[in-house]
């Protein structure tokens, strides 16, 4: 890992357009690695291209074909 690949919390945050606070929230969840060097956090630049590849929005979850509520079942 070059120090020139690194980038700090605040340029990381710009670049993928989050709060700070919310870069550190996805760091703790370890949804984003980051290196500590002294007391400062640093982020890979290929790690936050990783990361802007990912899909936006909420993971898909299909519904149940067989809801409780669903028409067919009520009586």
């Amino acid at each position: 890992m070059n120090s020139t690949n690194l980038l700090s919390i605040t340029e990381a945050s710009k670049r993928i357009g989050v709060t700070r606070q919310r870069l550190h929230k996805l760091i703790e969840h370890g949804q984003i690695q980051a290196v500590r060097l002294g007391r400062y956090l640093y982020i890979d630049v290929s790690e936050v291209e990783r990361y802007e590849q990912l899909p936006e929005g909420r993971p898909y979850a299909p519904r149940s074909t067989q809801d409780e509520n669903s028409v067919d079942n009520r009586q």
